[in-house]
This record gives structure tokens, sequence and C-alpha cells, in this order.
């Protein structure tokens, strides 16, 4: 099975709603809270999602574009991953507003659950972060890759995943891919990523 790599603020409407604004602090979250592969336990219904600016407002993507990149898919979106028995996702309700404050239905932000060594250090290219670094908890650790191969032998028997070594990214099966691009989603291009 081919694996990719979900390409944001790509394949968008002509005129899409960008969220620039969150209220994640107040309710006690944050950015990194969904790059764990942890279930949330405590959520919080009244988290929202904002395009503060005028110039942000238009119409949803069914990925919602954000300013902190996190996966937001709207209901459509979410049905279809549903019927189709992607395991690993936890769906977290959330309200999307405009800049007016209106609100938008049907949107969950996705934790993605599965979090998996299968980062191919041999054959992909990247960069570490320095050893003089001055955050101390980064040194050593990936800063940024170029080039994502994956180890094959992890991946079996599953359609999403995030990369441990690697945890802003996330990759979908060729499962997820089409039933995507099956029902004409918008917000996402996929890149094939190399298997080893």
């Amino acid at each position: 099975m081919d694996w990719y790599q979900p390409i944001e603020c790509d394949n968008t409407v002509k005129n899409p709603l960008v969220c620039d604004s969150d209220n994640f602090c107040e309710n006690g979250f944050s950015e990194s809270s969904f790059l764990q592969g942890k279930e949330i336990q405590s959520w919080n219904s009244n988290i929202f999602f904002q395009a503060k600016k005028k110039k942000n407002d238009g119409c949803p993507d069914d990925a919602l574009q954000n300013h902190l990149m996190l996966p937001i898919y709207s209901s459509r979106l979410v049905a279809r991953i549903m019927q189709a028995n992607i395991a690993g996702i936890q769906y977290l309700p959330i309200s999307i507003l405009d800049s007016k404050g209106q609100k938008l239905d049907g949107f969950s932000l996705i934790n993605f659950l599965f979090f998996i060594e299968a980062f191919d250090y041999d054959n992909s290219e990247f960069n570490r972060f320095s050893a003089d670094f001055p955050n101390p908890n980064v040194r050593g650790k990936l800063a940024g890759v170029t080039k994502f191969v994956l180890k094959k032998e992890r991946l079996v028997g599953l359609d999403v995943f995030r990369l441990r070594d690697y945890e802003s990214r996330f990759f979908v099966s060729e499962k997820f891919k089409e039933i995507f691009e099956t029902n004409k989603f918008t917000g996402y291009s996929f890149k094939k990523v190399e298997l080893s």
C-alpha cells in the first residue's frame, strides 16, 4: 500500500476561510496537546477557532485552514472517514467562527492516536538541531525534513498516524487519499512518500 503526506492549504476552495485565532489557552490546551498520540479525556465543547481578521472570512475547506496547522475536518469528511472504518482518530467537536462571531457548525479537531516510530534515518533527508541549540530539550532531534522515507513494516494495519520522531507530521494511506479525492473534499493535496 502507498503512503502520502497531506499538503495542507492546497486544493482549496476559491476563497477559503482561514482561522487565525483560538481559545486553547483559556481551556487548558496548547498545540502540543494534539501532537502526543494520546486520547484527550477532558474535552471542552466551548473551544473555538476563529477567522478574526475580516480578510480571512470565506468558505471553509473540508480540511480547514488554521494558524496552528492542526487537522480540523468538516462533518462530511468525518462521516466518510468513519464509514471507511479508519481507526486511530479521536474526533473532538469544536466551533468555527467567522470575523463577526457567527458560528459555522459541523467541524471536529482531529487527534491522531497512532504515534509510530517509522522514520527511516538512513534514507530520508533531514537536519538536526545542533548540540549547542538554546533549547536543550530539542538538541540532536530532527529540526527539518526535506525527504521522508518511512519503514514499511511499521505501517501494517494502519491508515493514519503521526510520526513519533517528528510529531508535527502525519501521514495517510492510499485508502484515506482515495476517500478524500473521490468525494472531492478540499484543503489537502497529497505527496507520495517512499517506503523502505
